[in-house]
């Protein structure tokens, strides 16, 4: 594991590892925006319709922020799932729900939403891939070689499901990477120190990892409860799919020991609050 270097952009955490490579990501925080209240003070969220203004002024601080050039923004409607949107030459964004946009910190943008979607992968140059999160996991895979990119939403589900297994292989099959020349991050999320997952979500993770496996990422406390670690399991993924140890970046950062800098599903008990965003674009 590579170790995570602290971010060296205030608005925006970004990951060492890419620093010089012709692409352009980062996950947003809490800071940095113009969000209040519990969605302060950075809330990508504008799939509620309450903060629907605010959150467009936040997403366009933080295209700013990274200087994405890009007037086509794609985001996930994510649903836990495993489906995976590539976008390329062919892409019939007409099969996407565009969200209006005019009036807003976003006119002079094309924002398009992919149902149904967990991860979005592309080699275009021309458009902002961009994903949610609130304690699951954001995961980078780029492969600088074949100039391609995926970004994935992570949470207890997707990863007893492996979704970064599944964009490996289709980035294998589609841009003909090679696993030795990937590198990946994964941002902050919920810690093992706080994530509690019942028997049923073990059982899950049964279809798809061995108990040797599980071992390093499922802790017991007893009475059919455990902490779950999803940055470890993740990188148990990155690792059985060839992916280097040396070009894998983890953030060890909890949400919801700090909530106060990361927007948190369980601290918020499921209640209102904002999300974070994972944004990137390839540089021409």
């Amino acid at each position: 594991m590579l170790k995570f270097a602290a971010a060296y952009n205030e608005k925006m955490i970004r990951f060492k590892q890419l620093k010089g490579y012709p692409l352009s990501l980062g996950i947003t925080d809490r800071t940095g925006g113009v969000s209040q209240g519990v969605y302060g003070g950075m809330n990508t969220n504008f799939y509620n319709e309450t903060q629907f203004e605010t959150a467009c002024k936040d997403v366009k601080i933080a295209i700013e922020d990274l200087g994405l050039t890009g007037k086509i923004i794609i985001a996930t409607r994510q649903t836990h799932s495993n489906h995976i949107l590539k976008i390329d030459e062919n892409t019939d964004f007409e099969s996407l729900e565009q969200i209006e946009v005019k009036g807003t910190a976003l006119s002079e943008y094309k924002l398009y939403s992919s149902p149904d979607t967990d991860a979005l992968m592309t080699q275009r140059k021309d458009v902002i891939l961009m994903t949610f999160y609130a304690d699951c996991v954001p995961l980078y895979i780029y492969d600088p070689i074949n100039e391609a990119i995926a970004i994935i939403h992570s949470g207890w589900r997707g990863t007893s499901n492996k979704i970064a297994d599944d964009v490996i292989k289709e980035m294998k099959y589609h841009y003909q990477s090679e696993a030795k020349n990937f590198l990946a991050g994964i941002g902050q999320s919920a810690g093992k120190c706080c994530y509690e997952v019942d028997e049923p979500v073990k059982i899950l993770f049964k279809a798809y990892f061995s108990e040797r496996e599980m071992m390093h990422f499922f802790e017991s406390k007893g009475s059919g409860k455990y902490f779950i670690d999803l940055k470890k399991a993740n990188e148990l993924i990155f690792l059985e799919n060839g992916l280097q140890s040396d070009r894998i970046e983890i953030n060890p950062a909890c949400t919801i020991c700090e909530s106060d800098l990361y927007h948190s599903h369980r601290k918020a008990n499921g209640g209102k609050r904002g999300s974070m965003s994972q944004l990137c674009q390839l540089i021409k």
